[in-house]
């Protein structure tokens, strides 16, 4: 998961947890649980990191506290992704009470099933695979999983990165977000999440359902996080700002830019502005648009003949997978803003839901078999998964 990681050197007063900053307390050896930190304070309106431009201002609306489903999971103290898997359940990663990590299975009755593989992988993201098996990035041992969910079975496959030099400092390179690819592929990002100079340039990673692994290095050294699969048939990635290179308004370990790596299924990899015309967006809405979160905290519209809107997301980037969403089964945009589940409609209405425990938080959303949306408490450390039925 966004889990462990022992670097709070990389700016007084911080540790890293993935993508996110947590505030820390410092000793001879501090070790800082990303499910166990508290919400980080919320950036101020004014210059996106990245973008250039404000974020959007419009009133925020009171949250919804009731109809929430809510399942604690036993035994974890964080989960980090939720993915659909293929058996109708939705599947997570997590950190076990005893620093464990797992694989899980929660099924849309609430009923938790853990398969721990404790090696210290520090699981990241996780997707249901064409082959009917879950597969999960190991991003700190930069190695991809997959389980077969008929016998919990785990298998391990390397990411053969370039070889470190023997001078060099420990490398901080890490295995992110993994989509499926139009191929029938598992694609994935490589970064550095705190910019060291070992291995300046970023990756896109393909594995194949017999675990035959790629990278295809990203061009001028810049770092991929957020994969998506287009609608296009393309991979998207949003390009990162390490945390050395970032402008002062940044968190350690990623920034958004308005910069987007595309790669095609044959390896290409070419980069581009979000506000280019050669760029709409790589989801198609059930209303026949594009849709994209851009870099300055807008969802923005894109019609196909070109014509854009953008709405206000009423979220500060930087924190929580701000340019992951999906489209609930009521034809709106949901997405986290690491306090609440957010709902958008196509007209620009936006509805808060929370909740209702104390500093419950959600740091992922996704769209269950169920039709309902499921979202991870994370901030917390209550390892809770939540539900809502839309228009329920």
């Amino acid at each position: 998961m966004r889990g462990w990681l022992e670097r709070p050197e990389a700016r007084p007063g911080w540790a890293l947890c993935g993508r996110r900053a947590v505030p820390v307390v410092f000793a001879a050896l501090t070790l800082t649980s990303c499910g166990g930190a508290t919400a980080p304070p919320t950036a101020q309106a004014g210059p996106a990191c990245g973008a250039g431009s404000t974020r959007p201002t419009s009133p925020t609306p009171a949250a919804v506290t009731a109809g929430i489903a809510e399942y604690k999971a036993p035994g974890l103290i964080g989960i980090g992704e939720l993915a659909p898997g293929p058996d109708g359940n939705l599947w997570f990663t997590g950190t076990s009470d005893a620093l464990q990590e797992v694989v899980g299975r929660i099924t849309p009755s609430g009923k938790f099933t853990l398969y721990r593989l404790g090696t210290g992988g520090g699981f990241d993201g996780i997707t249901g695979g064409p082959d009917g098996n879950l597969w999960f990035t190991e991003s700190t041992t930069a190695k991809i999983g997959r389980l077969v969910p008929s016998t919990g079975q785990i298998a391990e496959f390397a990411v053969p990165l370039p070889p470190t030099p023997a001078s060099a400092p420990r490398r901080n390179t890490q295995a992110r977000d993994i989509v499926v690819g139009a191929d029938g592929a598992m694609w994935f990002d490589v970064q550095q999440v705190a910019g060291e100079s070992v291995m300046p340039t970023g990756f896109v990673g393909r594995i194949t359902t017999a675990g035959v692994v790629t990278l295809f290095a990203v061009p001028g050294g810049d770092q991929p996080i957020g994969i998506q699969a287009g609608a296009d048939g393309n991979l998207w990635s949003r390009i990162a700002v390490p945390y050395k290179s970032a402008p002062p308004c940044a968190l350690p370990g990623y920034t958004p830019t308005s910069k987007v790596v595309r790669t095609t299924p044959a390896g290409e990899v070419t980069e581009m502005d979000e506000g280019s015309p050669a760029f709409a967006g790589y989801v198609i809405g059930p209303d026949g648009n594009h849709w994209w979160m851009t870099s300055s905290g807008t969802l923005r519209r894109t019609t196909p003949s070109g014509h854009v809107t953008g709405l206000a997301a009423l979220l500060n980037l930087g924190f929580w997978d701000a340019f992951h969403f999906v489209f609930g089964p009521d034809g709106n945009v949901w997405y986290v803003d690491g306090s609440s589940v957010l709902r958008l409609t196509p007209t620009g209405l936006t509805a808060r839901y929370h909740a209702p425990g104390p500093n419950s938080g959600a740091t992922w959303v996704t769209r269950g078999a169920d039709g309902r949306l499921w979202f991870v408490e994370g901030a917390s450390g209550a390892a809770t998964i939540g539900a809502i039925r839309p228009g329920g």
